[in-house]
C-alpha cells in the first residue's frame, strides 16, 4: 500500500498505467518508517517473538523485505527476544497457570522458538519447585472429593497439561494420601 502523498507523486490515477518497478521502489522507501512504528506499538503490549512479530507485519501488508529488515531492526534494538520470550514463557508457566514440558514445548514450538532455546531453558526449571507447586494444587483442587474421583480428574488435570505418567503418580499419590497415612 501505497500512501496517498506517493500516489500524488507519481501521477497516478485510475486511467493511469502504473509501472509496477516504481511502485515497489516507492513502497520500500515509503514502508520501513511505518513498519517500525507499528513494530514498536504492537511490542509494548506484551512480549513476541520473532515469528509473531514477521506474522503480524506480513498481515499488515508490508513488503516481504520490509518485514525482514524491521525484524533485524528489532532484534538488533532488544525489542523482540526469543529467548526472553520462552524464559518468560516457562516461568509463568512453572507457578501460575501448571504446564508440563511436553505442553511448554509444544506451546513454544507454536510460537516460532526454536527447540534448542526450549531445550536449554527446559533443562534449568527447578523440578522440585514444580514439585511441590503440583501437590499443593492437586490437593486443593481434589482433596475434598472421594478417592476414585479425585484421582481420575487429578490425573487428567496433569495429563492435559502435558505431565508425565511418572511424575503424575508421584504427585497424585502424595496429593491424594490420606491424613492418617501422611504423618507415617
Amino acid at each position: 500500500m501505497l500512501p496517498v502523498k506517493s500516489v500524488t507523486a507519481m501521477e497516478l490515477h485510475p486511467d493511469a498505467i502504473a509501472d509496477s518497478a516504481k511502485i515497489r521502489e516507492a513502497a520500500l522507501r515509503e514502508q520501513p518508517p511505518a513498519a517500525r512504528n507499528d513494530t514498536e506499538r504492537f511490542l509494548s503490549r506484551s512480549e513476541h517473538t520473532m515469528h509473531q512479530l514477521r506474522s503480524y507485519l506480513i498481515k499488515r501488508k508490508y513488503l516481504e523485505k520490509v518485514a525482514s529488515d524491521t525484524l533485524k531492526w528489532a532484534e538488533r534494538n532488544g525489542l523482540v527476544d526469543d529467548r526472553r520470550y520462552a524464559s518468560i514463557y516457562i516461568r509463568s508457566h512453572s507457578h501460575n497457570s501448571l504446564m508440563g514440558n511436553f505442553r511448554i514445548r509444544m506451546e513454544l514450538k507454536k510460537r516460532g522458538i526454536s527447540d534448542s532455546i526450549t531445550d536449554e531453558l527446559l533443562s534449568e526449571r527447578e523440578e522440585s519447585d514444580l514439585y511441590r507447586i503440583l501437590v499443593k494444587t492437586i490437593a486443593e483442587k481434589y482433596g475434598h472429593l472421594e478417592k476414585e474421583k479425585a484421582l481420575r480428574r487429578a490425573m487428567g488435570y496433569l495429563q492435559r497439561r502435558g505431565f508425565p505418567y511418572d511424575l503424575i503418580g508421584r504427585v497424585v499419590n502424595e496429593a491424594l494420601r490420606n491424613p492418617e497415612e501422611q504423618s507415617d
